[in-house]
């Protein structure tokens, strides 16, 4: 969760976003992205955070570890 914290806000709302949307596409759309730059991002937080962000597990750790880190931040 601490690592939450040190992560640039750019990818901070990529990762938010997918992981609200549960889709690399969807993401990207409301990004204004193409779906090949957020997939890299995706990847790059996944092996900084240490999580999978392409598996349902990795994300449900994500949002969890999102929302108590705006429960504490807040």
């Amino acid at each position: 969760m601490a690592a939450i914290g040190r992560v640039d806000p750019e990818d901070l709302r990529t990762l938010d976003l997918h992981c609200a949307t549960g889709s690399l596409r969807r993401a990207a759309d409301l990004l204004h992205l193409h779906h090949s730059s957020v997939a890299r991002r995706i990847d790059q937080l996944g092996r900084s955070l240490g999580l999978e962000l392409t598996e349902p597990t990795g994300l449900t750790r994500a949002r969890l570890a999102l929302t108590a880190w705006r429960l504490l931040d807040g």
